[in-house]
């Protein structure tokens, strides 16, 4: 048996992107198939793509630039590439996100200039979604679990196409994945989104086909997954409001997140992102 196609590339970047601060941005990396290597600064996750699954790994040496590792797949970097953009928001322009938050939050918008500004995303919208919907009303370690039963048997390893979660079916994701009352949301999301023509089958989703009211149509939906989801579509204008949410903002900012959002309205096209972006300056400055 001949080994496994394998190799190394460099991807250019047209802007700096701090991995590390990409991966700190929220808690992504931490739900499978992710494996985030702190100490070697060192991302990695298993990957299905077409009939090949293989694995993507990226590290970096200098902000314009991501080192790349792939191993299973006979493309290589062709890909590779479109991936790891897609992890790091590669082709997100930065600039206007600097312009509306430098009156307000200087100091956030310092550190979108050395790299930040991005939140860690999934290799597809669909990942992005159905992991969203694994947060709501549920503790983080919950969320974990379920996660990675969903890429230990309908994805074999791999975070599942929408395919393969619909074959899955509602009655194993309650009862195997433990996905609870979220399982015919998840059935329901799937069917319609494919059904609409608003993702393609391997999960991917433009923006502009997945508005915020089309979001919030859906049933088991409501304004937090929504506004997440878009978020990671890069619009910043709704601050995705849960418990965690609420609670960090009374006990760090004395206030209430419609209190916090009327004292932020200037950058409201990027509120959420300001947000985000305290959080993770206050972390690293902790």
């Amino acid at each position: 048996m001949s080994p496994a196609p394998s190799g190394t590339t460099t991807l250019a970047l047209a802007w700096p992107i701090d991995l590390v601060l990409t991966v700190a941005s929220h808690g992504w990396a931490h739900l499978a198939p992710w494996s985030w290597d702190r100490d070697a600064g060192r991302l990695s996750r298993r990957e299905r793509v077409g009939a090949e699954i293989g694995t993507v790994a990226v590290h970096q040496r200098a902000l314009d630039s991501l080192e790349i590792e792939w191993e299973g797949f006979a493309t290589g970097p062709e890909t590779a590439f479109p991936i790891v953009r897609r992890w790091v928001s590669a082709g997100w322009d930065p600039a206007p996100a600097i312009a509306a938050l430098r009156p307000s939050l200087a100091a956030e918008a310092d550190l979108i200039e050395r790299g930040g500004g991005r939140l860690l995303r999934g290799s597809t919208f669909y990942e992005d979604f159905v992991k969203t919907v694994l947060t709501i009303n549920t503790s983080w370690s919950a969320t974990c679990r379920m996660a990675a039963a969903l890429v230990d048997e309908p994805g074999g390893g791999a975070f599942p196409a929408p395919a393969a979660v619909l074959d899955y079916g509602e009655a194993r994701l309650r009862e195997r994945a433990k996905l609870g009352f979220r399982a015919p949301t998840v059935i329901t999301a799937t069917r319609r989104m494919l059904d609409d023509g608003v993702i393609d089958a391997a999960g991917e989703g433009a923006p502009e086909r997945l508005p915020h009211d089309y979001l919030t149509g859906i049933k088991g939906i409501g304004p937090y997954a929504a506004a997440h989801c878009r978020m990671l579509l890069h619009d910043f204008s709704r601050l995705p409001v849960d418990s965690a949410v609420t609670a960090y903002l009374r006990e760090h900012h004395g206030s209430e997140p419609a209190a916090f959002a009327e004292k932020l309205a200037a950058c409201s096209p990027y509120l959420a992102l300001g947000y985000r972006l305290t959080r993770l300056r206050e972390k690293f400055a902790g």
